[in-house]
């Protein structure tokens, strides 16, 4: 199989010189995660840019400075092994397709697990492949501070968890970037001249205000945005059955549950992967 068998055509891209209020409403309004960047008025791929680049640089305003310029492509007719290859060395969850350094289509993880692992035979069960380890957080957290431990724990899904230890719902970056505020700063610089060569002088100065806008998340608490119920999949199910869940409910994730119902890991959609 290729990846022109599997890849989206119909791709959803950024341009530069653009601004990051352009990629902010495409990622809300399509509901995706990350865009291809290409040079304004052609199809010429410069660079890639997601939902955690635009938290990690949160007081830039230009695409041109958030975007990752070092971008990894695969072709129309690479094997489609070879990119999931890719996808589970670097934890990439989407590659950009080029042919003739112009932008033909996109795959991501999600294709592969909609369009091949839904149809899967493995014999290997999500106990196998689940994650024991997860990120959580009080219900009750602001949004910032959520945002800020995701960040440092290097994770995009966090689970909350109320006071009664029960967990309660779940959180990703793509519902963080929903809920963003662009706070406009305003920086007072004083530039100083005086004259020179002379037994008197005077000094002048003028005063240039900078105004930047910075996107941060509000104090609201988790409970207010998070998703709920959780999605959850027993652990002995297959491959096939935990990608057709995905699949139905649109989510990256899902959790795991043993025969008494209780919560034993994780699955994300990158971990079945692993199964290919």
């Amino acid at each position: 199989m290729f990846v022109s068998e599997v890849m989206n055509q119909n791709v959803i891209y950024a341009e530069v010189p653009g601004n990051r209020e352009q990629v902010l409403k495409k990622l809300i309004e399509k509901k995706i995660s990350g865009l291809p960047v290409v040079k304004k008025g052609t199809k010429m791929l410069v660079g890639i840019i997601t939902r955690e680049d635009l938290l990690k640089h949160y007081d830039e305003e230009q695409i041109a400075l958030i975007m990752n310029t070092d971008v990894v492509t695969v072709s129309p007719d690479s094997p489609l092994h070879e990119c999931i290859r890719i996808m589970r060395d670097t934890h990439y969850r989407r590659i950009p397709v080029v042919s003739n350094k112009e932008l033909k289509g996109i795959i991501t993880v999600g294709d592969i697990v909609h369009k091949v692992l839904t149809k899967s035979n493995s014999s290997l069960k999500v106990k196998d492949l689940m994650q024991s380890k997860f990120l959580t957080c009080w219900s009750n957290t602001p949004l910032y501070i959520v945002g800020k431990i995701m960040q440092m724990a290097k994770q995009h899904v966090s689970l909350a968890i109320n006071d009664d230890e029960r967990i309660v719902g779940i959180i990703s970056n793509t519902d963080l970037i929903k809920h963003v505020e662009v706070k406009i700063e305003e920086k007072k610089s004083v530039l100083k001249s005086s004259s020179e060569s002379q037994e008197w002088d005077w000094e002048t100065s003028s005063v240039l205000y900078i105004t930047k806008g910075k996107i941060a998340l509000p104090k609201t608490p988790l409970h207010q945005v998070m998703s709920t119920p959780c999605i959850t999949i027993g652990e002995n199910s297959s491959v096939g059955e935990c990608a057709i869940k995905m699949q139905k409910y649109d989510i990256d994730q899902l959790l795991v549950t043993n025969a008494k119902n209780e919560v034993v890991g994780m699955i994300f959609d990158t971990d079945l992967l692993r199964s290919l």
